[in-house]
């Protein structure tokens, strides 16, 4: 195998930080994204960036009291582009970054860290209600509607006598109408659990 025929990254363009990262999306339809983390002090950080002719350009910088483990776009609509995030604290909140003194939606989601976040029904993306899943070292998964305050309009949780395991990832899966949704989620002992939202069952496990 040539050196050409190798995988290659190119770096594109470098910038050191000051906070520890740990997620970055692109807001949907722009040159830009965002980076969430936490200062060594002990905040959240949500850090909005453009690309602006071959360098890049911080628009805003926004504190939090909680780090913020987690975040993304996909149940919001093309003209609002909110943010929904996850922090160490188990809130998930969804801001307006043109103005995200206060969530425009926020719930104490989750007894312990939320460390991973997964939207649908907005962007264009799947069919459906816009929905937001969570998944949170607590053991649970959950899915919330922000139309809806307070509640998850579902919570899939060990059953009794089961060992709770960190939930490391979900994602949505299978919109293609408005009855059809599934979520599927990865714990740290290695299982994958695929939940159908339209029965309320587990389709899978592993």
């Amino acid at each position: 195998m040539s050196a050409l025929e190798k995988p290659q990254i190119i770096s594109h363009i470098q910038k050191g930080l000051n906070y520890t990262v740990f997620d970055c999306k692109w807001m949907p339809c722009s040159a830009k994204f965002v980076t969430m983390g936490n200062f060594a002090r002990g905040t959240g950080v949500i850090q909005l960036y453009e690309i602006q002719q071959g360098d890049l350009k911080l628009l805003r910088e926004i504190e939090k009291a909680k780090p913020i483990k987690c975040g993304t776009f996909g149940a919001t609509s093309l003209q609002q582009r909110y943010l929904a995030t996850g922090d160490f604290a188990g809130n998930l909140h969804i801001w307006n970054l043109e103005a995200p003194e206060v969530p425009v939606y926020s719930v104490k989601g989750h007894k312990e860290i939320i460390n991973t976040i997964d939207g649908v029904g907005g962007l264009v993306i799947g069919e459906g209600a816009p929905e937001i899943v969570t998944g949170s070292r607590d053991g649970t998964v959950k899915v919330w509607d922000p139309r809806q305050k307070d509640d998850p309009v579902a919570n899939m949780e060990p059953v009794q006598g089961e060992n709770k395991r960190d939930c490391w990832t979900v994602a949505f899966g299978n919109a293609y109408n408005q009855e059809e949704r599934v979520v599927c989620a990865g714990y740290d002992n290695g299982d994958i659990k695929l939940f159908d939202l339209r029965n309320m069952s587990l389709r899978k496990g592993s």
